[in-house]
């Protein structure tokens, strides 16, 4: 499975606006229905960084970092290996993010579906703020979750897959969850693991 994470300026995806039932939620309880394992990286992680940003003035300036890696790392708890997710302090930019996106869609039909949950360790000193976002159908169109926040520590967050969330849930082309980082701080890492689909019944 071919995965591909970018590193740019917040202002290239916008939150989603928050719904009357939230469509992102953390450390919830966990669904009851059939799960389906989408990853759960024992088997590593392919990814194509890339480091952009804009200056205070709007002007773009960029430095591209393009690096490969064949291995997921090992797991915050020593049961397997998860995702890494990599991202630098950009200067100029109180707000940047890193992404996680899934390109080689292993099920592309998500109609009997509807959650999709995430095991995250942010193992920073602040806050990060998570939001899915999936591309469907043969225009990609967009959908977005709510977008929610990651205190310290190790988190599942889990996505109701709504129209609004999935557009056309049997068609998915793509899907990738963004990390916002508010204010500029050191270099550091996310970690991800067992991405699940949940069934309606």
């Amino acid at each position: 499975m071919k995965k591909l994470i970018t590193l740019l300026a917040a202002a290239a995806i916008s939150f989603a606006a928050f719904a009357a039932s939230p469509t992102a939620e953390v450390d919830a309880a966990m669904p009851t229905t059939t799960p389906t394992t989408l990853d759960d990286f024992e088997e590593g992680m392919y990814i194509n960084a890339v480091r952009d940003g804009w200056d205070s003035f709007g002007n773009k300036f960029m430095e591209k970092q393009f690096s490969t890696a064949q291995d997921a790392v090992a797991r915050w708890d020593g049961k397997g290996t998860c995702g890494q997710l990599d991202y630098a302090a950009l200067p100029g930019n109180p707000l940047q993010s890193c992404i996680y996106e899934c390109s080689d869609m292993v099920i592309s039909n998500w109609r009997t579906y509807k959650y999709l949950t995430v095991t995250v360790n942010n193992p920073n000193d602040y806050p990060v703020t998570v939001q899915f976002y999936s591309k469907t159908g043969a225009n990609w169109q967009w959908g977005n979750s709510d977008a929610v926040t990651l205190e310290p520590g190790v988190h599942t967050v889990t996505f109701t897959l709504t129209t609004a969330v999935v557009a056309i849930p049997t068609d998915v082309k793509s899907f990738g969850i963004t990390f916002y980082i508010d204010g500029v701080h050191p270099a550091s890492k996310i970690f991800i693991d067992d991405l699940t689909l949940w069934s309606k019944k």
